[in-house]
């Protein structure tokens, strides 16, 4: 059944008209809501990837699969997939279908910059979509501009058209395919929706144990009061002390709690601003301090790396944080070595000023982008394995491992028992024998729009994370791409401000009264200023009047429009 429903969607996906080309050939894109009645469900897919003048039947990947070998860099020197056709379900499936064997290669960016200059790159880079190494390659001619591909080789290559539009370079040409973007067209297509990892989370049963509720951790009094009596009741868990609230400074919680009581990068005015420089900035160092001060907040939040922080949330040892990426692997973990420890999604909470919270979303503008050097010869194929790739089929065989899934009448997926089994038993033998990890190119929003109904424990909370409908998940697109271009003095700037940063926090929050917090935070901004802020700023806002203007915008920020 399942093979009959996917290979009418792939048909459907498919529709291609092409020329067959071979490899060394040299050629010039989980809403557990969900409720549609799978016709109209269907409908939406297929409306959104009709290829006008299509005749023929076959996908393009298939018009030619002799063997073929791509090498592809990723700069993510963590990332450690070593393809294997014979061994792995998926990597066996693509090769299978498209003739192509993937020679991975990793490395940081430094390794990324000297094969930018030694004219070493392979056929295919994926790094940052928004760094400067990206703008770099695409405007000095060093890829391919992948409309002209698409075109004639892989007109059934489906990308959001918003996509190619966001990415389109000064030259009029479009060379990046983004991982993990959000657009209104895609949304709207596959049924998905704008997520931000700005979110508070809790322990379940800890906030029942001091007798309040989610309600009342929705202001920035009640949050602070719930902190308070976990501290006051001495809860403890494995006969160690619980920590109230513990986050990672070196990451974005300062940023964060200040977007939740109300800041925005963009002024009443329209111009982009530092979030330093915030009345809300402010306001969220005050409830630090004041964390800090009444023993809510220790010394640990400045000290932890991510790694440290999720092995502390993973033993029991917190009651609240702020940022999904900081309890969402540690509270399975946690939650299979006791079943009564469930983190849970929290809200956000008001501050002084906002009774609406608006919070962005997270990198619509996509994680990665993917691009085919300009000397690559096996272009043809490398588009349709691009092709092949963000066909929904491809899409959820590397979300949920191949045979791990089928669709429901609803078109939702149901989960494979025994695999999912397997995932959550053992991660390792589960990666190795079905996982992708290869969705470098492809379109969250089929995973959103097909999310499990049955998500198993964390179902309900899944839902509460992406449908709050007491807040406003904004485009952050055009507070995004701001980054300076690597080697300028805005660059510079950046870096100088970043480091400080840090150690600027730690005398902030630590201060021993709130004017000393404050006067603390004044000095702050002024040596900011001595290192550039108004200069940055002034350079990122040019940048983020072109980019609101691409996308018609007077304000980015929902608060101002």
């Amino acid at each position: 059944m399942r093979r009959k429903k996917l290979a009418a969607w792939v048909l459907v996906l498919a529709m291609v008209s092409a020329t067959i080309t071979g490899c060394g050939s040299s050629p010039a894109n989980g809403s557990a809501q969900a409720s549609e009645p799978a016709e109209e469900r269907s409908e939406s897919m297929t409306e959104s990837t009709e290829v006008a003048g299509s005749a023929e039947e076959i996908p393009s990947w298939k018009q030619d699969t002799s063997d073929c070998t791509v090498t592809w860099f990723l700069a993510y020197d963590w990332y450690g997939k070593k393809f294997d056709e014979v061994n792995n379900a998926f990597d066996r499936k693509l090769y299978e279908e498209t003739g192509i064997k993937i020679e991975i290669q990793t490395g940081d960016t430094d390794k990324l910059n000297m094969l930018i200059q030694t004219g070493k790159l392979p056929d295919v880079i994926t790094l940052d979509a928004n760094s400067t190494q990206r703008k770099l390659l695409e405007d000095n001619g060093l890829v391919q501009p992948l409309e002209t591909l698409r075109e004639q080789y892989a007109p059934d290559l489906v990308i959001p058209q918003s996509m190619i539009d966001w990415y389109t370079n000064k030259d009029g040409h479009w060379y990046s395919i983004a991982s993990y973007y959000y657009g209104d067209d895609n949304i709207a297509d596959n049924k998905g929706y704008y997520e931000t990892h700005n979110q508070n989370y809790v322990r379940d049963d800890i906030l029942k144990q001091i007798g309040m509720d989610y309600d009342d951790l929705r202001t920035k009094e009640g949050f602070l009061n719930a902190l308070r009596a976990v501290k006051e009741q001495n809860i403890e868990y494995n006969g160690q002390k619980v920590v109230p609230y513990m986050v990672l400074f070196a990451d974005k919680a300062a940023e964060q709690v200040a977007q939740q009581l109300g800041a925005s990068e963009e002024d009443a005015e329209g111009n982009y601003q530092s979030i330093y420089t915030t009345p809300e900035f402010r306001e969220a160092m005050l409830l630090f301090n004041q964390m800090y001060r009444e023993g809510l907040l220790t010394d640990v939040s400045f000290t932890v790396d991510k790694s440290q922080l999720e092995q502390e949330v993973a033993a029991g040892h917190v009651f609240a944080s702020t940022a999904k990426t900081n309890v969402s692997a540690a509270r399975e973990s946690l939650y299979a070595t006791d079943n009564d420890a469930k983190i849970l999604y929290a809200g956000q909470f008001t501050g002084d000023t906002n009774t609406q919270i608006m919070v962005p979303a997270n990198n619509n503008m996509g994680w990665t982008a993917t691009l085919i050097n300009k000397d690559a010869e096996n272009a043809d194929r490398i588009i349709r394995l691009f092709a092949y790739l963000n066909t929904p089929e491809a899409v959820l065989d590397n979300e949920w491992g191949v045979g791990g899934w089928t669709l429901s009448e609803d078109w939702l997926v149901v989960r494979e028992p025994e695999i999912m089994a397997l995932k959550a038993s053992n991660p390792t033998e589960f990666a190795a024998k079905y996982a992708g990890d290869m969705g470098w190119t492809s379109d969250y929003t089929i995973i959103q729009g097909t999310y499990p109904a049955d998500g198993g424990v964390w179902t309900d909370d899944v839902y509460q994370q992406t449908h709050d409908n007491r807040i406003v998940i904004y485009d952050d697109k055009c507070f995004a791409n701001v980054a300076p271009v690597g080697g300028s003095d805005e660059a510079a700037i950046q870096a100088r401000i970043k480091e400080y940063r840090t150690q600027a926090l730690g005398k902030i929050i630590t201060a021993s009264t709130p004017e000393q917090c404050e006067a603390e935070l004044d000095a702050a901004l002024v040596e900011m200023e001595n290192l550039g802020l108004g200069k940055l700023v002034a350079y990122q806002n040019e940048l983020f009047q072109k980019n609101k203007e691409k996308l018609g915008l007077a304000f980015a920020f929902p608060g101002n429009q």
